[in-house]
């Protein structure tokens, strides 16, 4: 009984925290990408990145990088999915899906389909942090 009881609070404090993910949206995060390697396209990527997805389910990409708006288009949240949808216009002309996860003040990106190596090489070259 104890370990039913035990296993009641971790599932509920678990649902409990899901909760507040899905009330606030997964928040605003950094990273800065450096080198001359392929994953940050041999330089030109170069800088700090933030990424803006404080709505719960959908909402606008906020993306900037080095304090000037970048990107854009749409972003839709299904469990640790996320599909990011292009603006008209824009660089990337396909959609984007990956699945993340949130440890603590980190977030990190893995690729699931995404042929637009500039935003799969900004999501997924390093973790983002937590900002403000």
């Amino acid at each position: 009984m104890k370990r039913l009881m035990a296993l009641v609070v971790v599932v509920t404090a678990l649902a409990g925290a899901s909760a507040a993910l899905a009330a606030s949206g997964l928040g605003k995060f950094e990273t800065k990408l450096t080198g001359k390697g392929a994953h940050t396209e041999h330089g030109q990527l170069d800088g700090t990145w933030t990424i803006d997805l404080s709505s719960p389910t959908s909402g606008t990409v906020k993306l900037t990088w080095n304090g000037e708006k970048a990107g854009g288009g749409r972003y839709a949240i299904s469990g640790s999915t996320i599909t990011l949808t292009p603006k008209q216009n824009g660089s990337c002309k396909t959609k984007g899906k990956y699945t993340f996860k949130l440890t603590g003040n980190t977030l990190t990106f893995t690729k699931i389909t995404d042929t637009c190596t500039e935003r799969r090489d900004v999501l997924t070259a390093h973790p983002w942090t937590k900002a403000g």
